[in-house]
């Protein structure tokens, strides 16, 4: 039971974290200064939350005898000083886990009037980042975004955006498998072949409704886009279902953003009418994403995927293209 429980909090603590990075990493200074009439600002959220894990890294230390030091507590001075910050405290975090026993996981230690385990500040610590999440990701939807980079041409974070490559399969696999085992971002519960992952790269071409494409930083692919079948029948073919995965150490760093930017002006010569979007809640990050590209959410589905013992809900998005 134990590896199970510290698997479960390890994962839902990645994917929390995860989101939370994908919504910060890119803000400017001035973006952190965005706020509420008499409400904190933006930079002050991730200034509580950077703040907060080193007491919960405190905490747990005191709870398995150990020390955590190496926490940078300071004021972030923009988006992706805050995820430099936010991802160094996790590690720490995750480090005083590594080996930790079952005795010790479960073992209740009071706090004041509390009793706190390790487990449960691992399930309070992805708890409390998507709390936040949600607040940053309000503040954000309140701000006008940046004008968007010219799509496929190399940007300052050295990012570039091409058409996939048959020699693109390996790596798009391993991608996605990441997801498969480790998130409830998609309902496949078995990882893919390279064999059975073949047949879904066969269904894209360089023209046409159906496109993949890739994200290349210092020649290595770290994420990519479809517009993909949305339903077999005939009439559904003038909608493309959307898709955008960065693999988990390029998660924060803008990418999605980049890929839509190349995607949507290369079909807008093509016969389609609505693209779509299905999203595993929550995702704040993924929400935004596509909010900022003009999707309007629709509606969601209530615990429609069973994953990891629990049930997701799923919420559709749709946008009118020309």
């Amino acid at each position: 039971m134990q590896a199970q429980d510290l698997a479960r909090a390890l994962t839902d603590m990645t994917a929390a974290r995860g989101e939370l990075l994908a919504l910060v990493s890119a803000t400017s200074a001035d973006d952190l200064a965005r706020s509420r009439p008499g409400g904190w600002t933006l930079r002050r959220v991730l200034h509580h939350v950077i703040e907060s894990e080193a007491v919960y890294a405190k905490l747990l230390a005191h709870q398995c005898g150990v020390t955590a030091s190496g926490i940078d507590t300071t004021e972030p001075a923009d988006g992706p000083d805050a995820a430099g910050k936010l991802a160094s405290a996790r590690g720490v975090v995750t480090a005083l886990v590594d080996g930790i026993d079952d005795e010790t996981l479960y073992r209740l230690v009071r706090f004041g009037h509390e009793e706190y385990s390790p487990l449960s500040v691992l399930q309070n610590i992805a708890s409390h980042d998507r709390d936040h999440q949600a607040q940053i990701a309000e503040l954000l939807r309140s701000t006008t975004p940046a004008a968007p980079a010219t799509p496929g041409v190399r940007t300052a974070d050295g990012v570039a955006v091409r058409p996939a490559r048959a020699e693109d399969l390996p790596r798009l696999t391993e991608i996605y498998n990441h997801y498969v085992v480790q998130t409830p971002t998609t309902f496949d519960l078995e990882p893919f072949t390279l064999e059975q992952r073949a047949q879904w790269f066969s269904h894209y071409a360089a023209t046409g409704r159906h496109r993949l494409l890739v994200a290349e930083r210092d020649g290595a692919v770290v994420a990519y886009t479809s517009s993909s079948q949305f339903r077999p029948k005939r009439a559904y073919e003038t909608t493309v279902e959307m898709t955008v995965v960065c693999a988990p150490e390029a998660v924060g760093y803008g990418i999605g953003q980049r890929l839509y930017e190349a995607i949507f002006p290369a079909l807008a010569a093509e016969d389609i009418h609505r693209a779509v979007a299905a999203i595993t809640l929550p995702n704040d990050a993924s929400c935004l994403l596509h909010e900022r590209f003009g999707f309007h959410r629709v509606g969601v589905l209530r615990e429609v995927g069973r994953k990891f013992g629990r049930y997701w809900d799923v919420v559709w998005y749709e946008r009118a293209l020309p």
